[in-house]
């Protein structure tokens, strides 16, 4: 196991890392461990919604666009530490049914084979003690998310095999996998106070967690870490994202006595775990390392 244990945080599109995971990146870098983000599309695809971006100067070069926000938002995050970064190298796959999700440059049309050992060839060459990525439905169905996640799970255990991918160096064995969660009674507490305030929600107008079509179910979530002293990091890294964030963004107007209660905490699924792990709900990845 290596000497010091680190962060490998698989994500489809620039923005992704800080939504999903700002907080413990932040975390693990202010702990010194080593982190990196791989970053599976270029995000060509997305949304133009920056305050004053006009769209069709900015679409041409959308992808160099989002390049420099994902670089501005590392740096934000990883303070006095550090963040290696990665692009995969696949083009934004846009939604289901539209023609760019047919383009063959992009990751949902990406060779299973070609797109596991990209992955895998990350991992040995990194070595973490923890990856970190979706679940099966990506969080909320985009197909890049849902490939990350396919690409991610098959290229763990295949990074482990000496017979698998030879060319892309040593096997690693990673010792711990997570997959990021939304808690349903999160999204049901937070629907709440929306409702209370008089201000609308992302996530609709559910009360009950059991009628919420995304988020997990929190009997699944294995793992609840404490990132509130990382909030306002976390923020200002995800207000990086300019092109992808609007100014009426639900992510810009969080009232500040919401804040530690929306983003004080990151949750996740344990996929697997080759080390020890306590009983009920842990609170690090890194717990048993």
């Amino acid at each position: 196991m290596s000497a010091a244990p680190g962060l490998l945080a698989i994500h489809a599109h620039p923005d992704d890392e800080v939504i999903g995971t700002g907080g413990v990146l932040a975390r693990a870098a202010a702990e010194g461990r080593r982190v990196k983000v791989l970053t599976c599309t270029d995000g060509k695809r997305g949304e133009i919604v920056g305050e004053g971006m006009d769209e069709e100067e900015i679409r041409p070069r959308l992808a160099e666009v989002r390049a420099e926000e994902i670089a501005n938002a590392l740096s934000i995050l990883e303070g006095p530490g550090s963040i290696e970064h990665e692009f995969l190298g696949y083009a934004d796959s846009d939604m289901m049914g539209r023609d760019g999700n047919y383009d063959p440059a992009n990751f949902w049309q990406a060779d299973m084979h070609e797109a596991v050992g990209k992955v895998v060839r990350v991992i040995r060459e990194f070595r973490p003690s923890v990856v970190v990525t979706y679940d099966a439905f990506g969080g909320y169905g985009h197909p890049d998310h849902i490939q990350a996640h396919r690409v991610t799970v098959l290229a763990c255990e295949a990074a482990g095999m000496k017979v698998m991918y030879p060319e892309a160096g040593a096997p690693w064995r990673t010792p711990k996998l997570y997959l990021t969660a939304f808690p349903k009674s999160r999204i049901a507490e937070a629907n709440q106070m929306f409702i209370d305030r008089g201000l609308p929600s992302p996530f609709g107008e559910y009360t009950d967690p059991d009628e919420i079509p995304m988020g997990t179910p929190d009997d699944l979530i294995t793992t609840r870490v404490d990132v509130t002293p990382h909030i306002e990091v976390k923020r200002d890294a995800l207000h990086a994202h300019v092109s992808q964030i609007a100014p009426d963004s639900f992510f810009m107007n969080v009232p500040d006595d919401m804040m530690e209660g929306f983003y004080g905490h990151e949750s996740f699924v344990r996929r697997w775990s080759e080390v020890g792990t306590p009983d009920g709900v842990e609170d690090d990845l890194f717990a048993g390392l």
